[in-house]
């Protein structure tokens, strides 16, 4: 419905909006947009639609150093060489003492009919993860071709295709996506040299089809240049019942279903659509950064500017002509240095409480080639297994930026926080002092959650 409404904001009227009115040190000249009224920020740029306050940039603002980078193996990480690498830090009889710990504390629980541990919680936390059972390399072959429709390939310009696929997957629940082209000397490097487990080395050669071997080699044809790099759904309200069992990770099944459905699509098309699933095929926030879908925050995890941290990344290698989209600067890398909320929130002190980042990785499971606040990740899998401790992430549900889009205060937080650092500390600990973090699990039931437990109306422009 069209409005002849014209809205206007002022600067003074901004900063009377987040309680900085007079604040002094020419405040109001700091966060003066660019923009002359809220009209024109919402109608503002073309392709992904993206908040006012979000610049593009050439460069990341995480530094990196692509001589120096080298491929890594998904193998290498905690996922991959967890028993070997917790070892080093705790030894056996320590995980074994934890691990009783935390048995003995869930069956108490449990015995008290406590909250969170009673059997709608566990009902919920063991269907509502529930998805397919695999994704295999080769799923596209299942799809009908183009020959098969009786009708001719697809072929549009890089943003037609571009706007193609963002419809395709948006309806079918993706949150956001970006494009990267695969360049030899930089975004090449973030390919993974092995898959999950160090199983598959992924090898890019002159062959017109891809082709798998199990437990040794995918193949992708080296036409295949675009990465399209999506946000997948988590939810913020099941990740904020930390460590309760509500707290499950929805994104993995969910990617399952959105991967099982867009290869299709792009078979269909006449293209590749090739990804491995879950935690295979490329560094997913990297590519995530690359594309503009987010910044790398202390966590050493990528922050979007719509959902903050509680996100999945999942990546695609197609041979579809697309833009190579731009990072962008929204200000999380710079409030991140002096926030250190979630470092505060991990008792075994996995993350960094440095203030700046390093080149310095913090062991083997890390890639170096960045800058970055390193995570312990031995620390953060030994916290998990203390009782009444962390499912996984209580982190990302005490960051700042884990908030919902409803409240209008925090996309102007989010505009200041993207133009200046002088206000960083005084919003820190405005969340602090508004509750904003961990809730009690009863009161889940007690809400009525948006619909797939997400916020989808951010982009949306129908």
């Amino acid at each position: 419905m069209g409005s002849n409404f014209h809205s206007t904001l002022s600067r003074r009227d901004f900063m009377k909006a987040i309680g900085m009115a007079g604040a002094g040190v020419g405040a109001a000249s700091l966060v003066a947009p660019t923009f002359h009224d809220l009209d024109e920020m919402a109608s503002a740029g073309t392709g992904t639609k993206r908040p006012w306050w979000c610049k593009t940039v050439e460069t990341p603002t995480t530094e990196i150093d692509w001589q120096n980078m080298k491929k890594f193996s998904e193998g290498n990480t905690m996922r991959g060489k967890g028993t070997e690498y917790l070892a080093t830090y705790i030894d056996k009889a320590e995980q074994d003492r934890r691990a009783a710990a935390k048995a003995e504390a869930t069956l108490a629980h449990k015995a008290a009919k406590d909250p969170g541990y009673t059997a709608r919680d566990y009902a919920f936390s063991g269907n509502a993860s529930r998805g397919l059972t695999s994704n295999g390399f080769e799923t596209w072959k299942t799809a009908s071709t183009p020959e098969k429709l009786g009708v001719p390939k697809w072929v549009g310009t890089a943003e037609e295709n571009a706007a193609v696929i963002r419809t395709f997957l948006r309806f079918n629940g993706t949150l956001s996506i970006g494009y990267t082209q695969l360049e030899t000397n930089t975004t090449m490097k973030l390919m993974y040299e092995y898959g999950p487990n160090n199983r598959e080395k992924y090898t890019f050669a002159d062959v017109d089809v891809p082709s798998y071997t199990a437990g040794k080699e995918q193949v992708y044809p080296n036409k295949c240049k675009s990465v399209i790099t999506i946000v997948n759904q988590e939810s913020q309200e099941l990740w904020k019942r930390n460590p309760y069992p509500l707290q499950v990770q929805i994104r993995y099944p969910r990617a399952q279903l959105i991967q099982e459905q867009f290869q299709g699509f792009m078979t269909s098309l006449g293209y590749y659509a090739l990804s491995e699933g879950g935690n295979g095929t490329g560094i997913a926030p990297a590519f995530g950064v690359m594309s503009g879908l987010g910044e790398m925050g202390r966590m050493n995890r990528m922050i979007t500017p719509e959902w903050g941290p509680t996100v999945g990344i999942f990546r695609y290698v197609s041979d579809i002509p697309l833009p190579d989209d731009q990072p962008i600067n929204a200000g999380f890398l710079q409030f991140c240095k002096t926030c250190k909320k979630c470092a505060e929130a991990c008792i075994e002190g996995a993350h960094s409480t440095e203030t700046e980042p390093t080149w310095d990785v913090s062991g083997p499971w890390n890639n170096p080639g960045h800058k970055a606040w390193f995570e312990d990740s031995r620390k953060c899998r030994a916290y998990q297994s203390l009782p009444d401790s962390c499912n996984a992430g209580t982190c990302l549900s005490v960051c700042t930026f884990t908030k919902y889009e409803k409240a209008g205060i925090h996309n102007v937080i989010k505009g200041v926080v993207s133009t200046t650092s002088v206000f960083n500390g005084f919003f820190r600990q405005m969340d602090d002092a508004m509750g904003y973090g961990l809730k009690d699990p009863a009161s889940f039931w007690d809400a009525c959650p948006p619909i797939y437990g997400v916020d989808g109306t951010v982009g949306y422009n129908y």
